[in-house]
């Protein structure tokens, strides 16, 4: 076991002191005891967001080296140096690992260039294609991560969907904030929540990329799906009437 593990280990148990069995009311605890026992937690969970942020790195890392894409929990410990008892510590498995793999990529790498692009345009209708148009620029990037991305979509859909549904919330409110955009215009359709728009479209979106990624080819054209989604949420009579006047 490495001193990295050791330290670890030792860092995370709970003291289980007992010879006092009852708390002190909030308000009779020294200041002096507040202040250590608060600083005591901040560094002690700095340094399990440290070691639970290593893990999810040595996996991209790992992800990115591999050509099928994939890793084993053998894999991960060797590259961290860290024992199988510290990852249980901070995971309940592979697919735990992997969803925070997910979420990571998802909140630091996808939503962030999506919002970066859609913010150099005006036009809200505009910034709801912007959009689409990233979304298929990320996953028709022919890297190893984003067909990672959408095989670990894939698993999570089936063994972890509440946790998959949680992690994609980022995306999810972004697609609300351009939405409610286009509502602000009076462009928006008004007979169906903008939530529940906001879910299909990222819902169509999703199944349209990940369908890129695997299969490595498009079978439909951006023109295509921006007509499409453009008819679902517009009111009538407000989607482009062809496709130059969509670009």
């Amino acid at each position: 076991m490495s001193d990295e593990t050791a330290d670890l280990d030792t860092d995370i148990d709970i003291d289980t002191d007992t010879d006092t069995d009852e708390e002190l009311p909030e308000g009779k605890v020294p200041n002096w005891q507040k202040r250590s026992v608060e600083r005591s937690l901040r560094s002690a969970r700095a340094r399990a967001q440290k070691r639970s942020d290593r893990f999810v790195e040595a996996a991209l890392e790992l992800i990115e080296e591999s050509e099928d894409h994939d890793f084993t929990l053998h894999d991960v410990l060797d590259r961290t140096a860290m024992s199988v008892r510290t990852f249980y510590n901070f995971f309940d498995g592979k697919d735990s690992l992997l969803l925070a793999v997910y979420e990571t990529i998802l909140e630091k790498t996808a939503v962030p260039i999506l919002r970066e692009r859609c913010d150099q345009v005006a036009d809200p209708v505009q910034r709801v294609k912007a959009f689409l148009e990233v979304m298929a620029e990320i996953y028709s990037t022919p890297a190893h991560l984003t067909r990672a991305l959408s095989l670990f979509h894939l698993r999570l859909v089936q063994s972890r969907p509440q946790d998959l549904t949680n992690a994609l919330e980022p995306l999810h409110r972004f697609i609300v904030e351009l939405l409610a955009g286009v509502a602000a215009v009076g462009r928006l359709r008004d007979d169906v929540e903008i939530s529940a728009l906001a879910a299909m479209l990222q819902e169509l979106l999703l199944a349209d990329a990940h369908s890129s990624a695997i299969v490595g080819v498009r079978t439909r054209t951006q023109d295509d799906l921006w007509a499409f989604c453009s008819a679902a949420i517009l009111r009538p009579g407000q989607a482009p009437q062809n496709r130059s006047a969509a670009g």
